[in-house]
């Protein structure tokens, strides 16, 4: 066989398949998951069970994103009073943790008296945050219709853009989704969130509204698009108790319209397992009922509108438990993804009945300020005016706990708490046969014979092998062969195979899910891959349904030991016996990772050699800047916790 067709080599190869099959298994599975929370959400008949079911959602939430920081004195200092549009405006900073800001603006009517209700309003993905004219103008809209209206800049946007460097024109990472995935990447690493900081900081914006003197503390609501909508929908599961109305914009639709649009979404929108939960949209609407909630759509989004709709059918009951169902809203603009100015007119309306019991009419546009009118701070950027930290400072004090409690272990304590963590992500999966199919005949490649095999790794997950030995051996002692591109990369990696054989093994040289025959077109080698690609989206799906790539990964060589086991005894007329074969794997780049996790929870490898090996995970977590390129492929949140690949190498001792 010449190379250029040992690099036609896939699935094909053996027997049809669907190439499409990653995508085909995550819809499969997402909507295995989500059949199971429909069916929880219509057993709901009482308030009782309503009651019961926030309860889950909200735990299901929290432990998703990692749980909340402590929550302690936030300081508040209003560093600008000016009018504008005849509108008070407070230019705020708060610290929401100990040196970590947040920055805000504040509007009033000018003439307004007494205690007011107040409208919390949390932005979307704009790298000039609260700043934006079109978030400017919905703040005063809902102002001018005699609220207290506070706009809040979220992590990497407006003036808490964490990548500044000195001496460079251009951020060193950019700002809104990059800063969120690249941030959030260490955070996962660590067992922890990037979305935690977020809600952190969205309850004590609400709680500073609630401890002002001209707000009425049992009249607040919360708005916001987009991402601002995303963080509207956080603060519904987590704390629905202190808002009293909420207007969730172009986010609300429903997972599965998500999922078919293959839309992707940064990692505070990410919130790992719930989905396996049977967690959908309708269970964020579920948080508030039968308070006022009024869905902001576009009719031409891409959090899809047919979402929205299923959703209100689902959730709709549960406002008519209390015989209000009229209070769960919609209103839909003629738009792409955006709060547009009708949208802004029908959230100011809406808030105004639902917390003051009058409606605001519609007004025309107003004006807006210079950013630099509206900065809390003097330059413009908390980490620059106030020397704020940045996400990845709190990644780098959950490394010194986790040093710290793991010092107290002993090696071995490590060891069986890293082997337990590891298995039971591998073996999240529902059993299913090997169904093993081979070409049934052998092709020479250079001084090698070579045959083809396929098998399930699980239900609806066909992998693919190619088995090379040399001529006239049956080889006692085999190695797995796991690199980029699996047996599609086959023809650069010969020389190696070669060795190997020469010595005495058969070489099983295997594709593992994103790559080769399972690339789906995800992933290219010579592509980047970092935010914004399918191999990314499939990655952030698998762990919305309790997965991961990496954990797949692994899953994808123990059950390419179990299909060898298989073959070789069937090579050997012994069925189910090939105990007295020796096992082990050669990794090149990353692959290093998977097999030496499969070593700790499967003691038939024997060995595992590493060529140009991934040396660290934890030096990314670690490094402020790091090379994100197809760094979902390394994930397994938490494992930090647990080891580094150095560990794994020296048996934790």
């Amino acid at each position: 066989m010449n190379l250029n067709d040992l690099n036609k080599l896939s699935i094909n190869s053996v027997i049809p398949y669907n190439e499409n099959q990653l995508e085909t298994y995550i819809d499969l599975l997402t909507k295995k998951n989500l059949d199971k929370g429909d069916k929880v959400r219509a057993s709901i008949k009482t308030a009782e069970d309503l009651e019961q079911h926030r309860h889950r959602i909200r735990e299901s939430f929290l432990r998703a994103i990692g749980g909340l920081p402590p929550m302690g004195d936030v300081k508040v200092t209003v560093t600008k009073t000016h009018v504008t549009e005849g509108l008070i405006c407070e230019n705020i900073v708060l610290e929401t943790l100990p040196n970590f800001y947040a920055t805000a603006n504040v509007y009033k009517p000018e003439d307004a008296k007494g205690v007011l209700p107040a409208v919390l309003m949390v932005c979307g993905h704009s790298a000039l945050g609260r700043m934006y004219e079109v978030y400017q103008r919905v703040q005063r809209r809902i102002a001018k219709a005699g609220f207290v209206v506070m706009g809040l800049d979220p992590i990497g946007q407006g003036e808490r853009i964490s990548y500044l460097e000195e001496g460079q024109k251009e951020l060193a990472v950019g700002p809104c989704t990059l800063e969120h995935e690249y941030a959030g990447i260490q955070c996962l690493l660590t067992g922890l969130t990037i979305t935690r900081y977020f809600v952190h900081d969205g309850i004590c914006a609400l709680n500073y509204l609630a401890s002002r003197e001209d707000v009425d503390e049992m009249r607040i609501g919360v708005t916001g698009s987009s991402g601002g909508g995303t963080q509207t929908a956080m603060l519904m599961m987590t704390v629905p108790e202190k808002i009293a109305a909420a207007a969730p914009g172009t986010f609300i639709t429903d997972r599965m319209a998500i999922l078919y649009s293959r839309a992707p979404q940064d990692l505070e929108q990410i919130w790992p397992g719930m989905a396996a939960d049977g967690f959908d949209h309708a269970d964020i609407l579920a948080c508030m009922a039968p308070k006022p909630v009024l869905l902001l759509t576009d009719d031409s989004d891409f959090f899809p509108l047919e979402g929205v709709e299923r959703t209100i059918k689902k959730a709709k009951p549960l406002w008519d438990l209390f015989g209000k169902g009229e209070a769960l809203e919609i209103f839909t603009d003629k738009s792409k993804h955006a709060y547009t100015w009708n949208l802004a007119n029908a959230a100011a309306d809406f808030f105004s009945r639902a917390l003051k019991g009058t409606p605001s009419k519609f007004m025309e546009y107003i004006s807006t300020s210079d950013p630099k009118d509206l900065y809390a701070t003097e330059s413009g950027n908390v980490v620059k005016s106030l020397n704020s930290k940045i996400i990845h400072d709190f990644v780098l004090d959950e490394l010194k706990a986790i040093d710290a409690k793991n010092s107290e272990l002993s090696s071995e304590e490590r060891r069986e708490n890293a082997k337990k963590f590891v298995y039971e992500q591998v073996n999240n999966y529902e059993p299913y046969p090997l169904y093993i199919k081979r070409s049934y005949d052998e092709v020479s490649v250079l001084n090698m014979n070579m045959e083809l095999f396929t098998w399930f790794q699980q239900e609806g997950i066909l992998n693919f092998g190619a088995l090379l030995k040399s001529p006239g051996t049956n080889p006692g002692k085999i190695v797995i062969a796991a690199w980029e591109g699996g047996v599609s990369m086959l023809h650069c990696n010969l020389d190696l195979v070669m060795k190997y054989c020469e010595k005495g093994y058969g070489v099983f040289v295997i594709d593992l899910v994103g790559t080769g025959s399972h690339s789906n077109n995800y992933y290219k080698e010579y592509e980047p891959d970092y935010f914004h690609t399918r191999f990314s989206t499939f990655a952030n799906n698998l762990l919305v349904n309790g997965d991961n790539i990496v954990a797949m990964r692994v899953r994808g060589i123990c059950r390419a030991l179990d299909a060898l086991e298989k073959i070789m005894g069937k090579e050997n007329n012994k069925e189910d016996n090939a105990e007295n074969i020796e096992f082990g794997i050669i990794t090149k780049g990353k692959y290093n990772l998977y097999a030496l996790m499969t070593k700790l929870i499967d003691n038939r490898i024997k060995f595992v050699d590493e060529y140009e090996p991934l040396e660290s995970v934890r030096y990314i977590a670690e490094r402020k800047y790091y090379n994100n390129h197809n760094i979902k492929a390394i994930v397994m949140p938490g494992m930090l916790r647990y080891f580094d690949i150095d560990d794994l190498r020296r048996g934790f001792i």
